[in-house]
């Protein structure tokens, strides 16, 4: 019969579930996010990536965006590794069902249901243990709603290991008690297949908990249980391979991959700041990029840990190996090195303790048992440890309470009221003061109370973009990309746009881009556009202040730019999208034509985009200056078979002042600095009238400690890396003043690359025609490349799409190259067809490898679970013995 049945514990399945989830509607509600107000649960990555990949995920399950590859991915890129860190949860697929534009609101319910499936797999867990009594529901609900999942609501992706922590440590308890594996290998293998990264976390502790249950009670056949965790481990590794291989190949050409770690033995934070993070609402957004670790698991479940160890009904043995198993993972959360281990061996971008939750776990692991076993602490010992508890936590938050922005005044009584009032129900109900079905009934109220003011007051403190800011931009930008798919020519291009909800537009959107925000971005796309004129760091790439020729060279065939002539320039939703614009003014937009516009939006195209195979006469040199123009230089020189000039020329400004600055010889990559270290100082330059493009290089150095100006309009700064290009005003007649201001308390500057170029329109022209005129026939999809070379042709071509292993050609007299991050081909001189075609490196070995791992599975069902007797036994016997696998 069914443990569940047996003892009737599967209302307590329901309950955990209901309570949790109608907690976290009830304050979701409270802070008015949509559906049930004007604000949204998005937040940080969840606003400006996490929405972006999920509509991907619509648009790549119903076919209209490439699975494995896709153009939307910056300027294209493999996607399996986004697939297996944002996708792959089975929760996601709610997505699919709603339309885009609700996809916010469908976020905010797949949240609440993951902390209620959370907290339904640790009841699982607790009910398994101790049937149905009412301190389960305070181990799942405390779990559920625990400080870690309310801190990482925008990071819904870790969720789904966290829901499957619990049945996997259920899968090592039936292997002690069973020495059954499939309850252990399932959830595991599962954790690594619906978030690796969490699964990697859940995996660790699966060994620490393993060893805590054989030092901690006696265990016979002890040799027989190693042999059983170890193999089911491996077969876990094996199901999961079809992620683990393709992604770790994906991420070891990501910025992962050279994303080094500083091991220093050294502590993170003081310990007598880590009790501030147990009382409620210990939490701001300052905590996501660089806070301390989330551990608020509630005041009953925290006096329960305590207890654990005065309890005289569990064994000292027990208690002091529990102890140990503590402090290392205390240690885990303290001390540099084990916090990085835990990444992964990788130092992490924001949040860096994102393992908390297996504290918080363990630490409710104790406090179960130490509930369970709480009428065995006398009197005196529950008293002086319910007062020390009360010291250890208030004291020390009290003191450091102006050090730490997210501990109020209002925090620090409720953590005291509800830590006391969790003290007196304890003492109560284990020494039988008071009726037990109210000291119980009072207790889980207190359990309701005491997670929802935590959730309520952790998330109020951060700051949600409003409804309005998504459905209203969203909505233009839609219709203003899809007005442009319309004017189109029926071939590969890729568009570009002033205005920007978040860097993943494209996957928002569906069309072919240029930037993209990833945690798993392959490093040749960053260092190709970087190269060339983009900005961007660690994880992504813009597309702002994007000029004439570098969109020409990439293929950007068309621009949409907020239409200043609108009729609807006073209405709040032109407010809102004007607010996104993320361009400097575009004063080389003579060179566009204005084929369409809306209310919005004009929408231009660029007549001199060039296809994205382009015919190169020789190789691009692989040593460049790094600067942007002279990038670009280095590439237009390539296209035609003569030598031209160059593109870009450097021009003099006419006349530089400065004030509070040392004299100046010369500009470009000179150290400017301050006279008088106290006051402001400013360098103005004039630039002489002209009627040619120019353009302005700054440095990543100038740009961060500068504020810049042209004619006293600011320029939009930004804090990525990269040098930018920015186009000055066509004037035949009046003069150009750049005016540059240091920051304050900045008394240094370095002017790296800063320089003044001209757009040389005779050789530029060359170039582009003959790029026109030379490229090979080509059909571009997500994924694969069809070319025709001409006869006699240079024998060599480049491709505007990184450079990644994956591709493939289908020719042998076609050699792949990389071409300073692009992709370049070493083709014969006679007229040739061929595909490039993109493969998931290490899809195929993943495949083979979790294949023998289901085979095993498979095989292991049946000698668990199947009799040995009988011809027909599998058929007749198959429906108990299924219901049997997870009793």
């Amino acid at each position: 019969m069914s443990r569940f049945k047996k003892h009737r514990t599967w209302p307590l399945l329901l309950i955990s579930f209901s309570v949790t989830f109608t907690i976290s509607l009830i304050v979701f509600a409270a802070l008015k996010m949509a559906p049930f107000g004007s604000s949204s649960i998005l937040a940080n990555d969840s606003a400006v990536q996490y929405v972006d990949f999920f509509t991907y995920l619509k648009h790549a399950l119903m076919g209209t965006a490439g699975k494995a590859y896709s153009f939307s991915n910056s300027l294209g890129g493999g996607m399996y590794a986004n697939w297996t860190y944002y996708l792959l949860s089975p929760f996601n697929l709610i997505f699919v069902l709603v339309s885009r534009q609700a996809i916010p609101v469908a976020m905010l319910f797949v949240t609440a249901l993951k902390y209620s499936t959370a907290a339904l797999a640790a009841q699982v867990l607790a009910s398994h243990r101790y049937g149905k009594n009412w301190y389960t529901l305070v181990f799942s609900v405390s779990y559920g709603l625990s400080g870690f999942l309310i801190a990482n609501f925008l990071n819904i992706m870790w969720m789904d290991g966290v829901i499957l922590l619990p049945l996997v440590i259920l899968g090592i308890d039936r292997l002690f008690e069973e020495h059954r594996l499939i309850p252990y290998v399932v959830p595991l293998s599962l954790s690594f297949i619906t978030n690796y990264y969490i699964g990697f976390m859940v995996a660790i502790f699966s060994a620490l908990y393993f060893c805590w249950q054989w030092a901690s009670h006696h265990q016979p056949q002890l040799l027989r249980k190693i042999a059983l965790f170890v193999g089911g481990s491996l077969l876990s590794g094996m199901i999961g391979a079809i992620v683990l291989i393709p992604t770790y190949l994906a991420l070891s050409a990501s910025r992962l991959s050279s994303a080094g770690a500083d091991f220093t033995i050294k502590p993170l934070f003081s310990l007598i700041d880590l009790p501030s993070k147990l009382i409620p609402g210990s939490f701001n957004f300052a905590q996501l990029s660089n806070g301390l670790p989330n551990l608020y698991m509630g005041m009953i479940a925290l006096l329960g840990a305590v207890f654990y160890f005065l309890a005289p009904a569990i064994s000292v043995r027990e208690r002091l190996i529990s102890g140990v198993m503590t402090v290392i993972l205390m240690l885990s959360i303290w001390l540099n090195p084990l916090v990085i281990m835990w990444q992964g061996f990788r130092a992490p971008v924001w949040y860096l303790y994102r393992h908390s939750f297996i504290v918080i776990f363990w630490l409710l692991l104790l406090g179960l048992r130490g509930l369970a076993n709480l009428p065995s602490v006398s009197r005196l010992r529950m008293i002086i440890a319910s007062v020390v508890v009360g010291g250890v936590v208030f004291i020390p938050t009290a003191w450091r309470m102006g050090s730490h922005k997210y501990v109020t005044l209002t925090n620090l009584v409720l953590g005291g009221v509800l830590l006391l009032v969790a003290a007196i129900l304890l003492y109560s109900w284990a020494h039988h003061l008071f009726p037990q079905k109210w000291v119980v009934g009072g207790l889980l109220t207190l359990l309701v109370l005491d997670m929802g003011a935590n959730a309520y007051a952790s998330l109020k403190a951060i700051s949600f973009i409003s409804k309005a800011d998504f459905t209203v931009t969203s909505k233009a930008l839609n219709a203003a990309y899809t007005e442009a798919k319309t004017l189109a020519p029926n071939t590969f291009y890729r568009v570009n746009s002033d205005t920007q909800r978040s860097m993943d537009d494209p996957y928002q959107y569906n069309f072919n881009g240029v930037s993209t925000f990833s945690s798993v971005l392959n490093t040749s796309t960053i260092n190709a556009l970087t190269n060339v004129g983009a900005i961007g760091s660690a994880g992504r790439v813009k597309n702002n202040d994007l000029t004439w020729p570098l969109e020409s060279l990439l293929g950007v065939r068309q621009l949409l730019l907020v239409n200043t002539q609108s009729t609807k320039t006073t209405t709040p939703e032109y407010q809102q999208i004007s607010s996104r614009i993320i361009d400097n003014p575009r004063y080389d937009l003579p060179a566009y034509k204005l084929i369409g516009h809306n209310d919005y939006f004009n929408i231009y195209q660029n007549p001199d985009a060039l296809p994205v195979a382009t015919q190169i006469y020789r190789k691009v040199p692989t040593q460049v200056q790094a600067n942007p123009v002279l990038q670009q230089n280095a590439y237009f020189s390539t296209f035609t078979p003569e030598t031209i000039g160059a593109i870009f020329t450097t021009t003099d400004f006419s006349g530089i002042t400065v004030d509070n600055v040392k004299p100046l010889t010369t500009l470009t990559n000179a150290i400017a600095t301050k006279k008088d270290k106290k006051l402001g100082a400013t360098i103005t330059l004039n630039v002489n009238p002209s009627t040619e493009q120019r353009y302005l290089v700054m440095g990543e150095n100038m740009r961060k400690n500068m504020a810049i100006s042209i004619n006293n309009v600011p320029l939009k700064n930004d804090p990525d890396n990269g040098s930018k290009t920015v186009s000055l005003p066509i004037d035949a007649e009046k003069p150009t003043t750049v005016t540059l201001t240091f920051n304050r308390n900045i008394d240094q500057i370095d002017l790296d690359h800063f320089a003044l170029y001209t757009l040389n329109r005779q050789p530029f022209e060359q170039a582009v025609a003959a790029a026109k005129q030379h490229a090979p026939k080509q059909v571009v999809k997500n994924g694969s490349v069809t070319l025709t070379t001409r006869q006699n042709n240079s024998g060599y071509i480049m491709l505007t799409i990184p450079y990644e292993k994956g591709w493939q050609v289908d020719n042998k007299q076609v050699k792949i190259q990389n071409y300073r991050g692009f992709i370049g081909l070493k083709v014969p001189s006679a007229s040739l067809k061929f595909t490039l075609s993109y493969h998931t490196p290490g899809i195929k070995a993943g495949w083979t490898v979790t294949s023998l791992g289901l085979i095993g599975l498979i095989a292991l069902a049946f000698l668990e679970y199947w009799p040995r007797n009988g011809k027909h036994a599998i058929l007749v016997n198959w429906p108990a013995r299924f219901r049997k696998m997870w009793q």
